[in-house]
């Protein structure tokens, strides 16, 4: 007896459409939360800007303008490049200066893809609650890792005496912070080697012996 259940339609075709829809409406949106800032942009915006319905844009992203903003900005933290990875291999020479390389060079690349749209985050946070919780979500997770960068230098008895682990993950995370390059790279004008540089620098001179 041939089986009359009714089996949901699915193509291939179909799903790979969807698939470059969300990725369009997305990378508008990003572009547009860049350029506008979020709570300048809507739906509506990006719908035009990707060249589709706003149904479309609800039907990719349920969870509307604040959907659109976290997948925006967690494809620009994750996107990194096996260039950007091999340029960060240690080289031979100053073993201090290795892993500032390493340190400085991912978090760097980090902020060039996604330092822009978390820096809006931080400037929407008083005026919408889901812009509010991003930034807090990315303050937490950045003085977290700023903390394990802290430990990692004192593992290696690179940190000079006076300095305490604590005081160590104070100033990364505020050297390295959207804040402060947003300011020296887009406000100031710095190049991304002058910028990356400077943090090498800073930490050498800060925190090292």
């Amino acid at each position: 007896m041939p089986d009359s259940a009714k089996r949901p339609y699915s193509s291939p075709l179909r799903a790979e459409s969807a698939r470059r829809t969300r990725l369009l409406v997305r990378d508008a949106a990003a572009r547009l939360f860049t350029e506008r800032g979020y709570v300048s942009t809507t739906v509506r915006n990006v719908a035009e800007a990707a060249g589709v319905s706003t149904r479309t844009v609800f039907t990719a992203f349920p969870g509307g303008k604040a959907e659109l903003f976290h997948q925006a900005l967690h494809a620009a933290i994750q996107s990194e490049t096996d260039a950007a990875r091999g340029a960060r291999t240690p080289r031979d020479g100053d073993p201090v200066e290795r892993i500032l390389e390493q340190m400085v060079g991912y978090s760097t690349d980090v902020l060039e893809r996604a330092g822009t749209l978390m820096a809006t985050s931080i400037e929407s946070s008083g005026a919408d609650e889901d812009m509010r919780r991003f930034a807090d979500e990315g303050a937490r997770a950045s003085a977290e890792n700023a903390m394990t960068l802290a430990e990692g230098l004192a593992a290696h008895e690179l940190l000079r005496p006076e300095i305490s682990v604590q005081r160590a993950a104070d100033v990364l995370f505020t050297v390295v912070s959207p804040q402060v390059y947003s300011m020296l790279r887009v406000q100031c004008g710095w190049d991304v080697d002058e910028y990356r540089n400077w943090v090498k620098a800073t930490i050498r001179a800060g925190l090292l012996y």
